[in-house]
């Protein structure tokens, strides 16, 4: 569906260049936010949930790629019988699988765990892993990614946010397929990054 070249990323260290250039990632841009939900979670508790999750994903990315369908360590095997649960049921139609973007404008980059259609319905659709799904902070991130990808001409029916749970079983929940409000929050701490990175 879309490839940008001009776009790369080094995951040891999180960045996003655009032509060179380093760019926020939607999550750097979110930290503020992030912080006020977890803020007081334990720093072991939190790199144990960054790692679980990471996992998780790669798992994920392998089977939709590749068919790979045991790539998990076992004690994250019920997060990815979570997943396989979701695929079966859904049956989506896989366009893209952690597909990174950007926004032309206002210049920060991500990437999007899945696009596909369900139902005919062209889908953005996000893992989650935590123990719990904050959903006004969800929303912020999953809007920050449709209007990148509505820059360069992708416009997304349905917006979902996919819970793997500890327990094998799985929740979703459908989100506004267009979010002003998220759109605004985003704005504002892009805005609070921007004004902070001036000033150092």
């Amino acid at each position: 569906m879309v490839e940008f070249q001009e776009l790369t990323f080094e995951e040891n260290s999180h960045t996003y260049r655009l032509n060179g250039i380093e760019i926020p990632s939607v999550s750097r841009i979110l930290e503020p936010l992030s912080s006020a939900e977890y803020g007081s979670v334990n720093t072991i508790a939190l790199k144990n949930a960054a790692t679980r999750g990471r996992s998780v994903h790669r798992a994920i990315e392998h089977f939709l790629k590749h068919g790979i369908d045991n790539d998990i360590i076992p004690s994250y095997s019920n997060y990815f019988a979570a997943f396989k649960k979701w695929y079966a049921e859904t049956s989506p139609q896989v366009e893209e699988v952690e597909c990174r973007i950007y926004h032309k404008a206002a210049r920060y980059g991500g990437t999007a765990d899945l696009i596909c259609r369900i139902g005919g319905k062209l889908t953005l659709v996000d893992f989650k892993t935590s123990s719990n799904i904050v959903e006004h902070l969800v929303r912020v991130q999953s809007e920050a990614y449709s209007r990148a990808f509505k820059y360069h001409g992708i416009v997304f029916d349905s917006k979902l946010v996919v819970h793997l749970k500890k327990d094998g079983t799985v929740a979703v929940k459908e989100l506004p397929s267009v979010d002003t409000e998220s759109w605004t929050v985003f704005s504002s701490l892009l805005n609070i990054y921007s004004y902070l990175e001036k000033n150092q």
